[in-house]
């Protein structure tokens, strides 16, 4: 049963890679609504600056514990990190690595390395955890993309079985013109056993050229974002005027948000519970209202 459990979570971890990431306790979600299908590209006719042997060789100078002789890859059209070459291979453990390389500068774009999970006897705190994932971004990220990016949290999540290491959950937001983006930012698995990073992913996918064409000073308070929530939650059968009426915000915070047609908003993040809530939930609800126009971009409101 344990080993099963074990497989499952791996599979979990390695398709989370593609489509969503958050951090945990209220940090910047790092997620994408509609995540379009992925487009494998012929290698022979494509139009990218870097090979398959150009990635081969990246992955294993990233990561020198890999099976040279194992490695394998495919160049994709991923919705979240644009073309890039998808490989794995063995470690020399007898676990396995997956990483995505960008095809046009060969830089590492996300790592998910298995190998990592060793026995679980967890001695790295806290602290040693950011100060390992702060110089590992350093070592990773230019100093540009550095300067524009934001500690969100540091939260231990606990191991999946007695045997294996709990993990550091490490999240950056990107931050442009001072406002968080909602999608883009920088996340890190710190091991809490050997203190290595067991998975890393980057995603700078948001327009500065589009976001500069935005006022950031929003055209409705996040008071007013609120009765726009009261007032839709009133107006929905399943919910009613009665739990509307009593709406307890948690926090409201204007970030960069895609709509569903990828355009970039300016919105209230609005963080909520009301009476079908217990006082203890550590999962409240959340909206994101547009905050010129006051449009409900997302309502994500999920009760038993």
């Amino acid at each position: 049963m344990k080993l099963k459990l074990i497989c499952i979570l791996g599979l979990i971890l390695s398709c989370a890679i593609f489509v969503a990431f958050a951090s945990d306790e209220g940090g910047i979600i790092f997620t994408k609504e509609d995540v379009k299908q992925t487009k494998y590209l012929d290698p022979s006719t494509a139009d990218v600056n870097i090979s398959f042997e150009d990635a081969k060789n990246k992955l294993i100078s990233e990561n020198p514990e890999v099976i040279n002789e194992s490695i394998h890859g495919e160049l994709i059209d991923d919705e979240n990190f644009g073309i890039i070459w998808r490989v794995s291979s063995k470690t020399t453990n007898g676990k396995s690595i997956f990483a995505g390389i960008n095809a046009s500068n060969g830089e590492q774009l996300f790592v998910y390395d298995g190998s990592k999970n060793v026995q679980g006897r967890d001695s790295i705190s806290k602290d040693d955890a950011l100060i390992i994932a702060e110089k590992y971004i350093q070592s990773k990220v230019s100093f540009e993309k550095i300067s524009e990016i934001k500690l969100e949290s540091v939260n231990y999540i606990e191991p999946p079985a007695d045997d294996l290491p709990g993990n550091y959950h490490v999240s950056y937001a990107r931050i442009i013109r001072g406002i968080p983006s909602l999608s883009d930012g920088i996340l890190l698995d710190v091991n809490a056993e050997t203190g290595e990073v067991s998975s890393y992913r980057k995603r700078w996918s948001m327009s500065e050229e589009e976001i500069a064409l935005i006022d950031t000073e929003p055209s409705i308070t996040d008071e007013k974002a609120v009765e726009i929530l009261r007032e839709y939650m009133s107006n929905e059968p399943s919910i009613g005027e009665e739990k509307a009426s009593t709406v307890k915000v948690i926090s409201s915070n204007l970030v960069w948000k895609e709509d569903d047609e990828d355009k970039t908003r300016l919105a209230w993040w609005i963080r909520f519970m009301d009476s079908s809530f217990a006082k203890d939930d550590d999962y409240p609800a959340s909206v994101w209202i547009d905050a010129h126009s006051g449009e409900m971009l997302l309502f994500d409101y999920y009760r038993d």
